[in-house]
């Protein structure tokens, strides 16, 4: 929970709002597709909320999809097993992991990500980013 008591991500629950974070300008995101009878999902949550405070909203968004609630959300990105972890950039999925993330592993892979979308354009960011 955040200072004010709000969660520091966001739970989508809209077709709408997928559609947003996957367009060009999406912003960088991080999705955690999870769900409630999942026992790695339920025991992620914490380091997941964790990990979220620590960033601005603006820098990166986390974001989490109930399968079980919203199972049309996670159809498109051929979701088979929770929890899968996407990183995406400007609606572009840069990466993604299938199972339980520590803290220390998905901050690093969220900085990873912030750091990526920080840089300028060009031939050698698209061969080696």
């Amino acid at each position: 929970m955040t200072a004010d008591g709000s969660a520091p991500y966001d739970d989508l629950e809209s077709q709408e709002e997928v559609e947003a974070i996957m367009s060009r300008g999406g912003g960088t995101v991080v999705i955690d597709f999870w769900s409630p009878t999942c026992g790695p999902c339920m025991a992620m949550a914490r380091d997941f909320s964790e990990v979220a405070s620590q960033f601005e909203r603006g820098e990166v968004r986390f974001c989490k999809v109930d399968t079980m609630a919203h199972p049309e959300l996670a159809e498109p990105f051929n979701i088979r097993a929770v929890p899968t972890i996407l990183f995406i950039h400007d609606g572009e999925i840069v990466d993604g992991s299938v199972g339980r993330m520590t803290a220390k592993t998905l901050g690093e892979k969220s900085e990873w990500l912030l750091k990526r979308s920080q840089r300028k354009p060009g031939l050698l960011s698209r061969l080696f980013g």
